[in-house]
C-alpha cells in the first residue's frame, strides 16, 4: 500500500483526523466462516481488505466477525460531472419526493482545508477526493480512508490554487489522475495511491497553475490549466492515460501572425491570459471535446487588446483526437468585466423548434443563458437569466447587441452583473423529466473602472470593480427553450456550490444558513433541509453502493455524505 497515513514510518497527522490505522497484511475471519486475505485495514466498526485480484471487500463488523457489504446493485459517479455530458442529471430514484424527509447524514470525511471545492468520483464502492495537493481514497460506505497521496504546496502562487483549490479526479481503469497546484497532471495507482507518472503541463515561472479535474476521453487524459491573471497564455492539453506522453494542445491565445490574433490590436497579446481551469464537456458521436475559455487580460482595460479577443470568453470543440479547432463560440467578445465563460457546457439532445437537434446549454458569467447547436456552433437563444445591463440581447449573427454601459471607464461605472458573474464555476443540471435547467444566479452589480496600469498587485487586473453591497442569491430552474425563470429559492450569497437533479424529482443544493437543501425538481418546493453549518463551495453528486443511495457535498469542513435513515 502508499500512503495511507502509511509510508513504513509513523502515521501522518492530517489536520485535526486521527490517522486510520495503518494497512498490513492479514487475513479476516468473516460471519459465514470464510476468510479474506490481503492488505487489510481496520477501525473500530468496519474494515476493508484488498485482495490480491485488485478488488477492495468493504466490511462491517459484528462483534468479533465481519460481514461483508455488498457493492450491488451499484451505480458509480465516475467523472467530475457524474459523465460526459456535464448535466450533473442522475437517473437514481431510491430517493424521492416521497421519502426525502427521511434522508439524514450518514458519514462526515473531515478536511483541514480552507476551500474545499472537490466533487467525489465513486467506482465500486471507493470514493475518490482531493484537497490541496492531496487525494484520498475511502470506503464510500462509511468514509474510512483506504489510501493517501500528499506533497508539499507549492509557495508564492498567488491565483486560486494557492488557496487550495482543486475540483476532484478523473479515472481510467486502474488509475486516477488529479493536477496539483503548480500545474502538474499526476497519475496514481487507484488501488494504492502510488504515483505512477508526473508531466508539468506548464511553469509556474510563466503564470501556471492548476485547480480543475482531468477528463478522460478514450485512452487519452485532458486538461486545462489555471493562471489567468498571471499572464499565462491559456490552453488545453491531451496526454497519453498510460505514459502522460502529450498528445496535442490547443491555446486559447493566439500567436503573433495567427489568424485569430488580428483580433487582438495592441500590444494586450503576449499577456492576453484566456485560462481554461474548469473540466470541459465530450460527445462521443461525434467526437469532440467541448471547453470554456477565461477572460482576456488586463481584465477591465481593453484600450490594449482592441478587437474580439479571440477565443477568450468563448466555447472551443475540438477534436478529440488532434485538438484541431472545429468551431467556436463567443460569448462576451471584447471582455472588459472579468466574465470569464469558465461555466459547465451541457450536453443535451431534444428537439428544437419540432426537429431533433444536437443542443449544447450554458448560463454564462455575462448574465446570459445560452443554447447553441453543437454539431456546427449555431446560435439557437440567447437571454439573460439575471438583470444583465452591457447588452440588450444578440442579433441573428450571434453577436450581442451593447448599450452605452457596456464597458469599464476611467471614473467608475455600474454595470450588471458583477465580475463574479450572473452565475460561475459551480455546476448547474439539466434535468430530462422536467425539461428544466437548474443553477445558481446571482443579482449584483458592480462599479466598474480601468485604470493605465494593468497591473494590480502584480495581476493583469487593469482596474477594479467592487461588488454593490445590495447582492441576491437564487436557486433557479430556467426553461431551456425560452430561458425564462420557471421558479426560483433564494439563497445565501455566502455560498458558491452548484446544483445536482435526480431521477427522483429533486434537486440538491448548498442551501442558506449552513443547510442542505432539497427541493421539489418541478415547483421548487422546499422537502427538506439538514443543518450542518457549512459554506459550500462544491458540488453535489449521488451514487449507489449495495442498494442504497447516496448524495454527497463538500464543505469547508470535509466530505458530507447523506442517505435515507433505516
Amino acid at each position: 500500500m502508499s500512503t495511507a497515513g502509511y509510508t513504513g514510518k509513523a502515521p501522518m497527522k492530517v489536520g485535526k483526523r486521527k490517522p486510520p490505522a495503518e494497512p498490513h497484511p492479514g487475513s479476516i475471519r468473516l460471519a459465514d466462516g470464510k476468510s479474506l486475505n490481503g492488505t487489510v485495514i481496520q477501525s473500530d466498526y468496519s474494515a476493508q481488505v484488498l485482495t490480491a485480484d485488485g478488488k477492495y471487500h468493504l466490511l462491517s463488523r459484528e462483534g468479533e466477525r465481519y460481514t461483508e457489504k455488498p457493492i450491488l446493485p451499484k451505480r458509480d459517479w465516475t467523472t467530475y460531472n457524474g459523465n460526459d455530458s456535464g448535466n450533473r442529471y442522475s437517473t437514481l430514484n431510491q430517493i424521492n419526493t416521497k421519502n426525502v424527509g427521511g434522508m439524514s447524514l450518514a458519514w462526515l470525511f473531515p478536511f483541514d482545508a480552507s476551500r474545499l471545492e472537490t466533487t467525489p468520483v465513486v467506482v465500486d464502492g471507493v470514493m475518490y477526493i482531493t484537497g490541496w495537493n492531496e487525494a484520498y481514497a475511502l470506503d464510500s460506505t462509511t468514509g474510512q480512508q483506504l489510501w493517501m497521496y500528499r506533497q508539499p504546496h507549492t509557495p508564492g502562487l498567488v491565483s486560486e490554487a494557492g488557496r487550495g483549490t482543486n475540483r476532484g479526479v478523473a479515472i481510467w481503469k486502474d488509475t486516477v489522475f488529479m493536477i496539483t497546484d503548480n500545474a502538474h497532471l499526476l497519475a496514481l495507482d487507484r488501488l494504492d495511491g502510488r504515483k505512477l507518472w508526473d508531466v508539468e503541463m506548464g511553469s509556474v515561472a510563466a503564470g501556471y497553475s492548476a485547480t480543475g479535474a482531468p477528463l478522460v476521453v478514450g485512452d487519452l487524459v485532458v486538461s486545462g490549466v489555471a493562471g489567468g491573471e498571471e499572464g499565462a497564455r491559456g490552453f488545453v492539453s491531451a496526454y497519453k492515460a498510460s505514459t502522460g506522453e502529450r498528445v496535442w494542445r490547443f491555446y486559447s491565445i493566439p500567436n503573433r501572425g495567427e489568424k485569430a490574433a488580428e483580433t487582438w490590436i495592441g500590444s494586450a497579446l503576449e499577456h492576453g491570459c484566456g485560462a481554461t481551469w474548469l473540466t470541459g464537456s465530450y460527445d462521443a458521436d461525434l467526437d469532440l471535446i467541448y471547453w470554456t475559455t477565461g477572460n482576456p487580460c488586463p481584465d477591465f482595460n481593453g484600450d490594449e487588446r482592441k478587437g474580439d479577443n479571440l477565443y477568450t470568453s468563448s466555447v472551443v470543440a475540438l477534436s478529440a483526437k488532434t485538438g484541431e479547432l472545429k468551431w467556436h463560440y463567443q460569448f462576451t467578445p471584447h471582455d472588459t468585466h472579468d466574465w470569464d465563460s469558465e461555466q459547465p457546457i451541457l450536453l443535451v439532445d431534444q428537439p428544437w423548434h419540432g426537429k431533433p437537434r444536437k443542443l449544447l446549454i450554458h448560463a454564462d458569467r455575462n448574465g446570459f443563458f445560452f443554447v447553441l447547436d453543437r454539431v456546427n456552433g449555431e446560435l439557437l437563444l440567447a437571454e439573460p437569466f439575471v438583470k444583465a445591463t452591457w447588452a440588450t440581447g444578440y442579433d441573428r449573427s450571434g453577436r450581442p447587441i451593447l448599450t452605452d454601459a457596456s464597458e469599464s471607464s476611467e471614473t467608475g461605472r455600474v454595470i450588471c452583473p458583477a465580475s463574479s458573474g450572473g452565475t460561475n464555476w459551480y455546476s448547474s443540471s439539466w434535468n430530462p423529466q422536467t425539461n428544466l435547467f437548474y443553477l445558481r444566479a446571482n443579482e449584483w452589480c458592480a462599479i466598474y473602472k480601468k485604470q493605465a496600469e494593468p497591473l494590480v498587485d502584480n495581476r493583469w487586473y487593469g482596474g477594479v470593480a467592487p461588488n454593490q453591497s445590495n447582492a441576491e442569491s437564487y436557486l433557479r430552474a430556467l426553461d431551456i427553450h425560452t430561458g425564462k425563470k420557471v421558479w426560483e429559492m433564494p439563497l445565501s450569497t455566502n455560498n458558491r456550490g452548484g446544483v445536482l437533479s435526480t431521477a427522483g424529482g429533486l434537486v440538491f443544493a448548498g442551501g442558506p444558513g449552513g443547510t442542505f437543501l432539497v427541493l421539489d425538481a418541478r415547483t421548487g418546493r422546499d422537502l427538506k433541509h439538514i443543518y450542518v453549518g457549512q459554506d459550500w463551495q462544491a458540488s453535489p453528486m449521488t451514487f449507489m453502493v449495495g442498494g442504497k443511495q447516496f448524495v454527497a457535498l463538500s464543505g469547508v469542513s470535509g466530505v458530507f455524505v447523506f442517505t435515507l435513515t433505516p
